[in-house]
């Protein structure tokens, strides 16, 4: 019974805690509810995105193109073909059907929407009634089966007639027969014809049977495309539709082994299932398939979800981990927050504390009510940040680049027991970072705190401890791994498929490092402050010299906000700059690809064949080989939207070097035209590339050539190579000299052996003739790409071939769910940051500046006047802020150059061509800026406000600090 009453009271004192310190419960809710909100977005996101590409995957299209059956995704279709493994009788598929129409849906364990059960008959041959000569052929109407579909009366029409009634044993079989066929054969309503079935017995007798018909009506689908047909309505279009009665009571008895082929069509509701439903899933339906194999062999599941469910389970999977592994860094900075607001709230509560462990409370219960809080709390946050998860992952899917979410979305996002169970961790990672600043506080009476209090002016613990040393050991070690990788996968690692997750290490690297940066020069800001004060001394500024000493002094008082605004500022610097690096580089690596705005093929005339000739081909069959009449290039210009265009000629090519035999490209230029159309950036060549090509025109037969090339076989400025061309029959060989060199040109790879750039005409002379080439075209600012291209160049000139849009190109690429979900996360994780920094740190001073209120208040009783008093909020808060921004600033700088270089990952080694170029994104820095201005500002303002409504009096009477 104590044990129960001593439980009661931890749980009263806990509400009446929370309910007494509502500001700090609503700043720490805040920041629980931002933690696991973005915690639970992520696989809120993956699941939503891979399930759109699950759905397309599962869109069936009808081979003719003329009708599309658009099956749901979690459609069922189970067929049996007796053409393969042998007819069968009713009474032998009886079972089966009995499984699969009243327990597989069951197994499955979806909501069922429809069933659909075909049967038909193998073809026999259609006659009129008074034909006896049924091995004339010319007499047959139709060759036809009987077919019976259930439920399908409610799909069709039936313009005439009406649906058949089930068949006695004796009399004619009503059919219904689609209009189509009717009308090819010209058949009417309630003409009677005859079906003629041969078979063999099994004794090997040939038997024959005549089975007369009368049609009932004409049938037509009401729509095609509705999910109820399994299979496109026109496969029914020579088939005698009767009802189940007919062909079970009358078709059955005739007819030996009837049932020719048997389709077994299940559609399921599977708009609930989410990628950690698949696993579950995938085992259920491989247990439909052994069961109905048991019941009839031969069975098969010729359609099912199966396949697109392994995918989605597993690219949902990968694309959470990648999501997660860039999330890491922003929540820990959100559970830094958090760790503030709960350090804040023990801080104030440290005396209270204390005064309980001296009257007789126990470490366990006042540890137990701060866990009883912080659940509270994270139980409360947890209900919000549901639909808040929800709101994060729509908007992420409208990301288009960094804090740009104007791309259009249409998710299925729902929440999930798995997701929620994701939420508990993120709830008991908050708890935490809630907690831990209480193990210390519930340790002390009020006479240890009191020597506890005395002691203040030690470095914090981290520092005593030395953890910003032993950071630097993972960090540095990482760092080494990048470098000696140059990337997170190694390229040979690549090649094979590699895991980036393999050392997930490497990914926090970056945090880690900034982490440990930010807490050693935590370390040295005390001397710094020192040598303030010193310079201070020399001053008459009295706010001054106070803020630079009380900094001096106290260095634990102000480390966790100032820890808060270096993180902020430094990981939002990296984060916005690694936004804005990805963002550039998918433009240069897209314009690199294709080398112009629009790029195609000019094929030309040839004028001795009348046949053209594709980019790679070549021909023998003229002595002289061919000859082609082209399209004029500057034609082109007339185009509107085009603002200039070149001619790019590319071509097989082999040289010798030092008596080594390679192939590669050989690259034709006009000189002048192909700076004004072609992407360049600085770091392509260590000349610009108007140098390049003025080095070009210096003479007709100058070359460049790839500067590894010039350093492996020590080529040097005036040597001379012979370049044989071989491409559409002709042969040119031309003796060139090295003029330049080149580390990246564009469209040209490395791998795919050594280029060669050299002037187009003077190729083409040593040819004899023209060959076929690439136009590049440059489009005026603002044009229209889609009119430019297929209204605009297709129109002028249909000789052209394969056309690529480089701006087009990149618009689809943005649109790819991976690089949604990562801008998304990294815009929205950016902001709440940036928020909940700014939150923190102004909870900091102001209860900073209740703590200190006796401090102040004798300042204030000794004489200092309101504006001193003033001054030396400011400086403190210049200090804190200052020393804060221009330390993220470098940091996120120095992270940003260091590694950003090495998170160029991809599936092959074009995909690291060109390399990362580091942009630091100020615009982001600078709003930042303006964030702590306004952060200043306001905390001055409420600072100023608190400090005249003090009165002396009680700042300075006996007892504790308020």
């Amino acid at each position: 019974m104590g044990y129960l009453l001593r439980s009661f009271s931890i749980i009263v004192v806990a509400v009446k805690r929370l309910l007494a310190q509502r500001g700090l419960v609503l700043a720490a809710t805040l920041g629980f509810a931002a933690a696991i909100s973005l915690t639970l977005s992520i696989p809120l996101y993956a699941d939503a995105i891979y399930y759109r590409i699950f759905e397309a995957k599962v869109t069936d299209v009808d081979e003719d193109n003329q009708q599309v059956t658009q099956r749901p995704p979690f459609s069922f279709v189970f067929h049996y073909n007796g053409g393969w493994y042998g007819n069968k009788q009713w009474e032998d598929i009886t079972q089966a059907d009995d499984y699969i129409t009243n327990r597989a849906g069951k197994v499955i364990g979806l909501p069922q929407q429809h069933m659909v059960r075909y049967y038909r008959t193998e073809p026999y041959g259609v006659f009129p009634t008074d034909q006896t000569n049924f091995k004339d052929d010319t007499a047959r109407i139709a060759l036809s089966s009987f077919a019976l579909m259930s439920g399908i009366e409610d799909y069709i029409t039936i313009p005439e007639g009406s649906f058949p009634t089930v068949a006695g044993q004796e009399g004619p079989v009503e059919v219904l027969m689609s209009e189509a066929l009717a009308t090819e054969a010209g058949l009417q309503v309630g003409e009677q014809y005859q079906i003629y079935v041969r078979d063999e017995t099994d004794l090997g007798t040939l038997i024959s049977t005549q089975i007369p018909i009368r049609i009932a009506g004409f049938w037509i689908p009401n729509d095609p495309s509705d999910d109820f047909w399994v299979f496109n309505p026109n496969n029914l279009s020579e088939a005698l539709l009767i009802p189940e009665g007919s062909f079970a009571g009358r078709i059955s008895n005739v007819l030996p082994d009837e049932i020719y082929s048997v389709i077994w069509y299940l559609v399921m509701d599977g708009s609930e299932v989410h990628s950690t439903d698949a696993r579950n899933l995938l085992i259920r339906i491989n247990t439909i398939q052994r069961q109905l194999n048991n019941i009839l062999p031969d069975t098969k599941l010729s359609d099912s979800p199966f396949d697109a469910l392994i995918q989605y389970r597993d690219a949902s999977g990968f694309l959470t981990i990648l999501l997660y592994a860039f999330a890491v860094p922003i929540i820990g900075l959100i559970l830094a927050f958090i760790g503030l607001v709960a350090g804040l709230s023990i801080e104030r509560q440290r005396n209270e504390i204390a005064v309980l462990r001296s009257r007789g409370g126990t470490t366990a219960q006042i540890f137990g009510m701060v866990v009883l809080q912080s659940m509270i709390l994270g139980l409360i946050a947890l209900a919000i940040s549901s639909p808040i998860a929800l709101a994060v992952a729509q908007l992420m899917g409208q990301t288009r680049s960094f804090l740009d979410f104007s791309a259009g979305a249409d998710l299925r996002i729902g929440m999930t027991a798995a997701t929620l169970r994701t939420g508990l961790v993120a709830v008991v990672l908050a708890l935490i970072a809630q907690v831990v600043p209480a193990v210390s506080a519930a340790r002390h009476t009020i006479v240890s705190y009191k020597l506890e209090r005395a002691r203040m002016l030690k470095p914090p613990w981290w520092q005593r401890v030395g953890l910003d040393v032993f950071l630097f050991i993972p960090a540095a070690y990482g760092t080494y791994l990048l470098r000696e990788q140059g990337s997170l996968v190694a390229i040979e690692e690549t090649a094979r498929g590699g895991d980036p997750f393999q050392n997930p290490l490497l990914f926090i690297v970056p945090a880690l490092g900034i982490f440990a940066l930010t807490l050693f020069i935590l370390r040295i800001i005390p001397p710094i402050m020192k040598f303030i004060t010193w310079v201070a001394g020399n001053t008459k500024s009295v706010g001054f010299i106070l803020a630079a000493r009380h900094l001096a002094r106290t260095p634990g008082s102000y480390s966790t906000p100032l820890i808060l605004l270096v993180l902020t500022l430094s990981l939002s610097a990296f984060t916005a700059s690694l936004a804005q690096t990805l963002d550039t580089h998918l433009h240069d690596q897209k314009f690199y690809e294709h080398g112009a705005d629009i790029n195609f093929y000019e094929l030309g005339e040839n004028a001795n064949q009348t046949n053209q000739f594709g980019p790679d081909s070549s021909s023998e069959d003229d002595e002289d080989g061919p000859m082609w009449l082209f399209f004029p290039v500057y034609e082109y210009l007339k185009v509107p939207g085009v603002e200039a265009v070149a001619r790019v000629g590319r071509y097989q090519a082999a040289t010798s070097v030092a008596d080594n035999q390679m192939t590669g490209t050989f690259i034709g230029v006009d000189r002048l035209d192909f700076p004004r159309v072609a992407f360049w950036r600085r770091d392509f060549a260590s000349a610009s590339l108007g140098a390049l090509m003025n080095a070009l025109a210096a003479q007709r037969n100058a070359v460049l050539v790839p500067r590894e090339l010039m350093e492996t076989y020590n080529l040097r400025g005036g040597d001379v190579l012979r370049i044989n061309v071989v491409s559409y029959g002709f042969r040119a060989e031309m003796d060139m000299t090295v003029v330049g060199n080149f580390e990246y040109f564009p469209t040209w790879y490395p791998f795919d052996g050594p280029l060669f750039i050299g002037d187009l005409e003077y190729l083409f002379e040593s040819a004899g003739t023209q060959l076929p080439y690439e136009v590049w075209i440059k489009t005026e600012n603002g044009a229209n790409l889609v009119q430019v291209g297929e209204e605009g160049i297709t129109r002028f000139n249909k000789r052209l071939f394969k056309m690529d849009t480089t701006s087009l190109e990149i618009v689809a690429e943005q649109a790819r769910p991976e690089r949604q979900g990562l801008f998304g996360l990294l815009s929205i994780g950016f902001g709440a940051a940036a928020v909940l920094t700014v939150f923190g740190f102004l909870l900091y001073a102001l209860f900073s500046f209740r703590r200190r209120f006796i401090e102040l208040g004798v300042l204030r009783a000794a004489g200092l006047s309101s504006g001193q008093m003033i001054s030396f909020l400011a400086w403190e808060l210049i200090f804190l802020i200052g020393i804060g921004g221009v330390t993220g600033t470098g940091l996120g700088a120095l992270v940003s150059n260091l590694f950003i270089p090495y998170l160029q990952v991809g599936a092959d080694e074009a995909a690291r061509i060109p390399p990362y170029l580091v942009e630091i994104a100020w615009p982001a820095v600078f709003q930042i800026y303006a964030l702590f201005g306004l952060l200043f500002l306001v905390t001055l303002i409420i600072l100023v406000i608190l400090l005249r409504r003090m009165r002396i009096f009680e700042a300075i009477k006996l007892g504790e600090t308020v």
